[in-house]
This record gives C-alpha cells, sequence and structure tokens, in this order.
C-alpha cells in the first residue's frame, strides 16, 4: 500500500478519534453546537446516539491502526488483511460522508470532512496500487 494512501488512512483514524471523544465527552457543551446541532435541553434526548456513534468512530479507528500494522507487517497474508481492512473503512466513510448530508444537510460540512481524506486515500491506492 503506498505512503499517501497510509497517511490519509492515519491522519483519518485521528479525525476519528478527535471527533469520538467530542461527541462521548462534549456533546452536550454548547460550545460544539455548530458540530453537532444539538440545541440546550436535548441533550439527554441525544446522548445515546452520540455516545455510540462517538464509540464507532473511536472503534474505526483502532481498525484503521490495526490494518496499517498489518500492512506493514511481514508476510503477505497479514499484507493482505490489513489492505482489506483499511480499504473498508476508508471505502464506508467515503460513503458515509454523503449520506450524512443527506440525513442532515445542515452538516453538509462535516460529511465533506467526513469523506475527504478516505476519498484521497482510495483515489491514490487506485492509481498507484
Amino acid at each position: 500500500m503506498n505512503p499517501v494512501t497510509q497517511l490519509a488512512a492515519g491522519l483519518f483514524a485521528l479525525t476519528l478519534v478527535s471527533v469520538g471523544i467530542l461527541e462521548i465527552f462534549f456533546h452536550r457543551d454548547q460550545r460544539f453546537h455548530s458540530m453537532f446541532y444539538i440545541e440546550p435541553g436535548e441533550e439527554s434526548a441525544v446522548r445515546m446516539w452520540a455516545m455510540n456513534v462517538g464509540a464507532y468512530n473511536i472503534v474505526t479507528a483502532l481498525g484503521l491502526a490495526i490494518g496499517l500494522w498489518l500492512v506493514n507487517a511481514d508476510g503477505p497474508s497479514a499484507r493482505s488483511a490489513g489492505v482489506g481492512i483499511v480499504l473498508f473503512a476508508l471505502g464506508a466513510h467515503l460513503l458515509l460522508g454523503p449520506w450524512l448530508s443527506v440525513t442532515e444537510p445542515r452538516l453538509w460540512r462535516s460529511a465533506i470532512g467526513q469523506a475527504s481524506l478516505p476519498l484521497v486515500g482510495l483515489v491514490a491506492f487506485l492509481l498507484a496500487g
């Protein structure tokens, strides 16, 4: 797997961890209203969703980290498994970014952020192999 795809996947993993932490620990904080669109008084109603989406993001980041580790491990089967994990995670978020903007158009900037690094990584993979 080429370095650009690996770099995009690594940066995206860091992004997912950061956003996951914000979702889990700061979804009640009105300073992040522009990111989450949670109105005062609605925090309890969205707590379960924010906590779970945050956990999904962190687990996906962990999967990307494991995939990148395997990509750079010895042995062709480990490398193949790593490539599959990384491509799956990037591909999933390339689709989930636009889906976010369909389901909540106000989050179009977040949708671009969610899909951008995966797009870079996948295009680099297709071009360089």
